[in-house]
């Protein structure tokens, strides 16, 4: 039950992985946005926002309720945290990331990459049988010469972005085909960013592995084959990219800025159709020497000022408001409700208004003046 799955991750302290939308407030404006995006993604164009905001003000849960919306639209979403194990500048690790952590909408908690191949090569055989009226069983060499035409079809743009990663997908269905599960797999951990054996290179005819100078290439890969496999297109969700900021050398935080530059000068070509990317970060990486700033094409290309009376939410940069005592009492509102449905009881009758608003003024007054509580630590105290 998803009301009890949202309260568990919020006495938790985590953002909920489903159902982010029950308890979302003072977002609207900004998600009604996102979607404009997406939906111009998803009839082939490429698109990114930036989402700013302190820590506490709810960037987060922002990128899960975005993550909900692509779910909706039929998007393949990958949700990303920006660590020293995952750095920026290292964009062959990020991909690994991306792959690892790529999710449908019908499998929001299992890796997805190799049930997207399975769906693809599903997809191949039902429009086989249905085109050529053929029975996969009483036909069965029509049926597999027809799938071997079909495949090189359907791979021969996908092969003119990567040759390898066609050759890859082609010897995967092979593999399937012949009950090799030891290439299969091996071409699975290929399509993963894994090293593999020369031997099985040379099996799979792919010539080499992932690399720094290969990794941008196999993300538009993936995500022509998701497109084939019947998805809207792929969604990539960046988190913590102020993590940039704490690199010691600046060679490495220029390296990391210059992906970020590359993908927003990608998206305006429109070189990655039917992907969205999704940043977020802390109002320091707009704002200090060590963010944007240290590399100018970057800065130049997303800076906003912040406007409190009139913001502009169309520009790259969406700064998110703090969260105020307003906002508190509606989430806790939101909150009660779905104690109360999850748990089979009426918490309105001893969790009053008068309660929470009492709640709220002892965590967040001082001194006769509104401070600063995380949303994330109020909401697991109430």
């Amino acid at each position: 039950m998803i009301s009890s799955e949202v309260i568990r991750s919020l006495r938790h302290g985590t953002v909920p992985l489903e159902g982010t939308e029950l308890i979302a407030v003072g977002i609207d404006k900004e998600l009604n946005e996102i979607e404009s995006q997406l939906d111009k993604v998803k009839v082939g164009s490429s698109d990114f926002k930036f989402i700013i905001g302190d820590y506490g003000s709810g960037k987060t849960f922002f990128a899960s309720s975005v993550r909900k919306l692509a779910f909706d639209k039929n998007f393949v979403v990958s949700s990303v945290v920006i660590s020293s194990e995952t750095p920026l500048n290292k964009f062959e690790d990020v991909y690994k990331k991306i792959i690892e952590n790529m999710r449908t909408p019908e499998n929001k908690k299992v890796p997805a990459l190799s049930i997207i191949l399975e769906e693809w090569l599903l997809k191949m055989e039902e429009i086989i049988c249905d085109v050529n009226d053929i029975d996969p069983i009483d036909d069965e060499e029509i049926f597999l010469s027809e799938m071997e035409k079909r495949i090189d079809m359907e791979l021969t743009d996908l092969g003119k972005v990567s040759s390898n990663f066609a050759n890859a997908i082609r010897t995967y269905y092979k593999a399937k085909t012949m009950g090799d599960s030891v290439t299969s797999q091996a071409v699975l951990a290929w399509l993963k960013g894994e090293k593999i054996s020369l031997s099985l290179k040379k099996t799979m005819d792919v010539a080499v592995n992932l690399e720094r100078s290969n990794a941008i290439l196999f993300v538009k890969a993936i995500n022509m084959l998701l497109k084939s496999a019947g998805y809207s297109g792929l969604v990539i969700i960046l988190d913590e990219i102020e993590t940039v900021r704490n690199y010691v050398k600046k060679s490495s935080r220029d390296e990391a800025y210059e992906n970020l530059r590359y993908f927003i000068d990608g998206v305006d070509g429109n070189g990655f159709e039917n992907c969205y990317f999704l940043y977020s970060g802390t109002t320091e990486l707009m704002e200090t020497e060590r963010g944007f700033k240290s590399l100018e094409p970057l800065y130049q290309r997303i800076k906003v000022e912040k406007e409190e009376k009139f913001r502009n939410l169309r520009q790259p940069v969406i700064y998110l408001k703090e969260f105020n005592n307003t906002k508190l009492f509606e989430v806790s509102e939101k909150v009660r409700a779905l104690h109360g449905k999850a748990n089979g009881w009426n918490p309105g009758n001893k969790v009053t208004n008068e309660f929470i608003d009492k709640l709220i003024t002892d965590k967040t007054v001082a001194f006769n003046k509104e401070i600063e509580i995380s949303p994330r630590g109020y909401l697991r105290l109430f």
